[in-house]
């Protein structure tokens, strides 16, 4: 990717803090162009130079932390079985936290940061699930329950702060859950 002229930084991110700023006390559904451009004091045609509409804008800051999530995960394949793996995916989110407090209750369509999160961890779980054989319940079953409860743990400390002990408890919970769900051979 071509490195931006510090211009068009410096708008691009003055439209993003703008933005940002302005869900704080404004719904998505409220959210206006013409209230984003009026706030950053820049003109109309500034923000339609980089962003088609508002669902543009929402779309590539989803995107932003979708792939700093997805490479997160990445980096994580082996701390699965660590109790404290989950405080160490959401210390990396947490530089983030004011922002992805906003993203993460807004829901539109096919742009929806909560659930990109939970399609990743979803997608994330057979790696860790190759060593488990003899299965007694479908492996989409168990990855739609790992990623149901590590995103309300993910949302809960993004909200409300870090909790070791939370996250403790949900490894081991599902750690225990593939004890139960694991055949004897």
């Amino acid at each position: 990717m071509p490195k931006l002229d510090r211009r068009v930084t410096k708008t691009l991110n003055l439209i993003d803090e703008t933005g940002y700023d302005l869900l704080t006390t404004t719904s998505f559904e409220r959210l206006s162009v013409a209230a984003i451009c009026q706030t950053a004091q820049i003109g109309r045609s500034t923000f339609y130079q980089y962003y088609l509409d508002k669902y543009d804008w929402l779309e590539k800051q989803v995107t932003i932390y979708t792939d700093k999530f997805q490479a997160l995960m990445a980096t994580r394949e082996e701390d699965f079985k660590q109790g404290d793996s989950l405080t160490q995916l959401v210390t990396e989110l947490l530089p983030d936290q004011e922002r992805l407090k906003v993203l993460l209750v807004i829901h539109v369509d096919e742009v929806d940061l909560e659930d990109k999160f939970q399609e990743i961890l979803q997608a994330a779980l057979p790696q860790y699930l190759k060593h488990a054989k003899n299965l007694n319940v479908p492996v989409p079953y168990l990855q739609e329950i790992y990623a149901s409860t590590a995103m309300t743990y993910i949302r809960y400390a993004i909200f409300h702060g870090l909790d070791d002990q939370i996250s403790l408890f949900m490894n081991q919970a599902f750690n225990a859950v593939l004890a139960v769900v694991t055949k004897p051979t």
